[in-house]
């Protein structure tokens, strides 16, 4: 570590790093200049502010390892978010999950409110015994929601979600291990999801039609309902995010698996609905009553050229009508 005049200074190499320390000296009600352009201005400002500080240059020195240390300390490693980074679906999942959802706050587990199991130090404790002693709330409290800590609603790709899922971790006052299990509880989430049969097998992620076809019918059937999955803090416009999109709105969708797979089966079968309507655009239907001999041979035909019975006698009453015309 590069040190001046005997203090160890901040290197604007790690933005995460450099945006970890500036919150710590913030929650310490020391003021500073909290907005930067790049790390390397970031890390001058840190500098300059230990710099300042009218204490001994040793204990600056002191000042700046151990905020390194607790900026470091209070960051998940990359290796944290690697299962869903390139899973466009899973970060979808991920960042919708945190986007839509409140979690409670230490001690508490981020999803079911139990206490966390720490062997390290935790400063929520409460020591009846302390004369300055404030009993712990009886109701669990909520962590910052993602709106909360200034993060991005509108996203336009996966690799942008991905790293305003790796801020909100960064940002939220919480314990690291109230981190690992929030992450933890998403992961064995999508294990779950990953595992199931994908409920839309006929939608194509290049397929324009299909894909605003499917997203329009979401929309319709948004109606504020648990019966029903909510498409309204969704905004995707190019084809591939609609059809990322709707697979996050039902991924994310907090119901029984029953109303799940029955609202599949309905959305499935509205799809080959509008398929069979579309297929018989310009048609009309025409009963005819054939021997038996004569069907199995329309049968044969068919199965032989690969067809339909209405394309097969499409196209031989084709044929014969330009026959008769030569």
């Amino acid at each position: 570590m590069i040190k001046f005049k005997g203090v160890s200074q901040i290197e604007g190499k790690d933005n995460r790093l450099i945006e970890s320390c500036l919150r710590i000296l913030l929650s310490k009600n020391f003021q500073l200049n909290a907005s930067f352009e790049s790390p390397v201005e970031g890390a001058r400002v840190i500098n300059e502010f230990i710099a300042s500080r009218e204490i001994e240059q040793k204990e600056k020195d002191q000042m700046a390892l151990s905020l390194i240390d607790e900026a470091k300390q209070a960051l998940l490693p990359l290796d944290e978010f690697s299962w869903f980074k390139d899973d466009e679906r899973a970060c979808y999942f991920v960042w919708a999950s945190i986007y839509l959802n409140s979690y409670y706050s230490a001690p508490n587990h981020p999803a079911t409110a139990t206490q966390l199991q720490s062997p390290t130090y935790n400063p929520y404790y409460y020591d009846p015994s302390s004369p300055t002693a404030t009993a712990p709330s009886p109701t669990p409290q909520y962590a910052l929601s993602y709106s909360q800590l200034g993060l991005k609603n509108n996203l336009s790709n996966s690799m942008e979600r991905f790293n305003e899922v790796v801020k909100y971790f960064d940002r939220v006052r919480q314990l690291k291990e109230w981190k690992l299990g929030l992450i933890t509880h998403l992961k064995g989430i999508w294990g779950h999801i990953f595992s199931s049969r994908k409920p839309f097998p006929w939608l194509e992620k290049d397929n324009d039609e299909q894909c605003r076809w499917a997203w329009e019918y979401m929309r319709k059937t948004d109606s504020y309902s648990s019966s029903k999955p909510m498409t309204y803090r969704f905004t995707p416009t190019s084809t591939a995010e609609i059809y990322l999109a709707i697979y996050a709105v039902y991924d994310t969708w907090n119901v029984a698996p029953d109303s799940k797979r029955l609202f599949s089966i309905d959305f499935n079968k509205a799809w080959q609905q509008k398929k069979l309507r579309d297929g018989r655009q310009g048609k009309k239907a025409c009963s005819l009553v054939l021997h038996k001999d004569i069907k199995l041979k329309l049968d044969e035909l068919a199965k032989t050229r690969k067809v339909t019975l209405s394309q097969l006698v499409e196209q031989l009453i084709e044929k014969e009508h330009l026959l008769k015309d030569s």
